[in-house]
């Protein structure tokens, strides 16, 4: 099944999943992934500042690249930095057909207000390892966003609402940062426990999460 946020291992991207990277001194080994494997360009707040060209270079250089993951941080200092960042990031995803992986981290009101304002110039976004409040997904996907769920959804109050998150888009991730050996058993029991509590078999989620990836990938051209 499709994994829409991973990260690199040990090992080369082969598995049918987005792997997504943290900082430029990751993006080379993108380069060299399997067929199934989509690459995804990032800088997460603890890295920047950074020059968004550079990015935007990369991208043109690399037609089938999508960019996972940026975004918000409580963490990381420069609020309005980041905020500007993203802002520029969003722009860039927009002019190129590019989906965007989404990072937040107890900033859930600030990037609401960000989508809010550019609602209409956005390029597909995938909010990873989203815990938001129901209310909050409510709102983002309302401007086009695909809350992304991993294995800490489990630990989160998103658990209760199982049966309401199934019915808005959504896709399933592993966020996975381990040895390579234990990948398959941790996205399986990952998939197993979302069916379990969601009520939808494997078979649909595997279609599901298909129809996910077909969406980050469709590439536009510039607008």
């Amino acid at each position: 099944m499709f994994d829409a946020h991973r990260h690199l291992s040990n090992e080369q991207a082969t598995k049918n999943a987005l792997y997504a990277t943290s900082k430029p001194s990751e993006w080379p080994r993108l380069q060299h992934r399997g067929l199934l494997a989509l690459g995804g360009i990032g800088v997460l707040p603890s890295e920047l500042p950074f020059d968004a060209t550079v990015l935007y270079d990369h991208l043109v250089a690399n037609p089938g690249f999508l960019i996972a993951e940026v975004g918000l941080d409580r963490r990381s200092p420069d609020r309005e930095g980041q905020l500007a960042f993203l802002a520029e990031i969003l722009h860039i995803g927009f002019e190129l057909g590019r989906s965007i992986s989404l990072h937040c981290v107890r900033e859930d009101g600030l990037l609401l207000s960000l989508l809010r304002a550019q609602r209409r110039r956005l390029p597909p976004l995938l909010w990873h390892g989203c815990t938001a409040s129901i209310e909050t997904i409510k709102e983002a996907v309302g401007y086009g966003v695909i809350p992304s769920y991993g294995p800490n959804i489990y630990n989160s109050r998103l658990v209760g609402h199982m049966q309401h998150i199934k019915t808005l888009p959504f896709a399933l991730e592993s966020d996975f940062t381990g040895d390579e050996g234990d990948y398959e058993r941790m996205f399986t029991e990952h998939i197993q426990a979302f069916c379990s509590l969601s009520g939808c078999s494997e078979e649909q989620l595997e279609k599901h999460n298909d129809e996910i990836r077909a969406i980050l990938t469709h590439n536009q051209t510039s607008r």
